[in-house]
């Protein structure tokens, strides 16, 4: 029983999917169609089938070519499902947290979702507060939610999803 893939990207693929082939919400249909995702990207089409069945996922694909939305959409698909759970993605640098966050709010839009950004250099203060609104999601760097953790602010007993983005670049670090 094999639970998890490696899908990499190349160009040959042809799109064999819809969005609405693979039985999102409603709402997160209509978000998509708003901000013009009218088909998957090949990593989201090959991707999106393993991930929504809850099997592990290794994904290679260049930049800007919808790995966010790829591993987001199925994120969003669970934590509807089971509001009670939460998830977690950890990105290596700050600005790449902050894209995660932007497209998380975009593709969330009209859902009862919240997120926490937690990384460094922002005000701790703030962020220990928005832990308090029990978010959905956290999205943050491995230094920031370490010491939050170590601090006790941040618990992730309810986190079942675990997305670890560019994991390459943080092993190089």
């Amino acid at each position: 029983f094999v639970r998890s893939a490696i899908v990499t990207q190349t160009e040959e693929f042809p799109i064999t999917h819809s969005f609405a082939d693979f039985n999102l919400p409603q709402q997160l249909l209509k978000n998509l169609i708003q901000i013009g995702f009218g088909t998957p990207t090949p990593i989201q089409d090959r991707s999106l089938e393993f991930m929504l069945a809850g099997r592990d996922l290794i994904g290679l694909a260049d930049t800007g070519t919808g790995k966010t939305a790829a591993f987001v959409l199925p994120v969003l698909t669970k934590l509807m499902a089971n509001p009670d759970q939460t998830a977690l993605i950890v990105a290596p640098t700050r600005e790449l947290a902050v894209q995660i966050r932007d497209d998380i709010r975009t593709l969330s839009e009209g859902l009862a979702m919240h997120s926490a950004l937690l990384i460094g250099g922002s005000n701790l203060f703030r962020q220990i507060q928005d832990l308090k609104r029990n978010p959905h999601i956290f999205i943050g760097t491995p230094g920031r939610l370490k010491d939050l953790h170590e601090r006790r602010a941040l618990r992730l007993s309810n986190t079942h999803t675990v997305v670890l983005d560019e994991m390459d670049r943080m092993l190089d670090m």
